[in-house]
């Protein structure tokens, strides 16, 4: 019940960066193909990877979210897309993979910024761009696998527009997220899998300026063009 509750809460809230769904591939060989779709605790994910070569592969990602809020009544939105670049590796008994790339996003929050100049919280939009590096270990099973995927996200946020048509560019740096997440990949039939995953959000410094998403949940299927999930022959 615990861990419910606080899937509720960061479901609740009303986040500026809202962290996507990581996009674990885990490929086994050159030429295979992997989509998914997510229901997540902020909206939706999709995803698409492709095994180039037999160690090389690219990825693509795109997040989306919209929620009615009532106090005070306003639409709270994310979006976010990015692109990827990335080594894998197969063991016997586990997968090894790094990938990174560079995204861009928006999201609108209810919230107070220093930079507005003002005292009581505004409806602001933001607007920012990510450079991520994430690598990935998984076990190498047939049927279930499980991953854990420590990644590292740089966030700037270039653009924020309020009411009245003010718009500012803060004095930023990056802020660094440490995004850790554990995602598992199942079976169901032919090339379908089902696929969850969970995630954390945690910034460095732990007090950024904008409001963020601690704690994430997503759960999808996947379509997979290799052999289901079946242990690589080794000679």
């Amino acid at each position: 019940m615990r861990y419910v509750l606080l899937l509720l809460l960061a479901a609740s809230c009303s986040p500026l960066y809202v962290p996507n769904t990581r996009n674990v591939p885990l490929f086994k060989e050159s030429g295979e193909f992997q989509a998914a779709v997510f229901a997540t605790t902020a909206g939706a994910d999709v995803q698409a990877a492709y095994a180039i070569t037999d160690h090389v592969a690219v990825m693509g990602n795109y997040s989306r979210g919209s929620l009615k809020e009532t106090s005070p009544d306003y639409t709270r939105k994310n979006s976010f897309g990015e692109l990827g670049l990335g080594y894998y590796r197969v063991k016997r008994h586990s997968r090894l993979e790094v990938f990174a790339g560079y995204g861009i996003g928006k999201g609108t929050s209810y919230n107070q910024y220093y930079f507005f100049g003002l005292n009581n919280d505004v409806i602001a939009t933001g607007k920012f761009n990510r450079l991520f590096l994430q690598p990935s270990i998984g076990t190498n099973n047939k049927n279930f696998n499980l991953a854990f995927t420590p990644r590292l996200s740089w966030v700037k946020y270039t653009e924020f527009s309020a009411p009245n048509n003010k718009t500012v560019t803060p004095d930023e740096k990056y802020q660094l997220f440490i995004e850790p997440a554990v995602t598992g990949k199942f079976h169901l039939v032919g090339n379908l899998h089902g696929i969850f995953q969970l995630g954390l959000d945690l910034p460095t410094p732990a007090d950024p300026y904008f409001d963020y998403m601690p704690l994430q949940f997503a759960f999808g299927l996947q379509l997979d063009t290799g052999n289901r999930l079946r242990t690589k022959v080794y000679r």
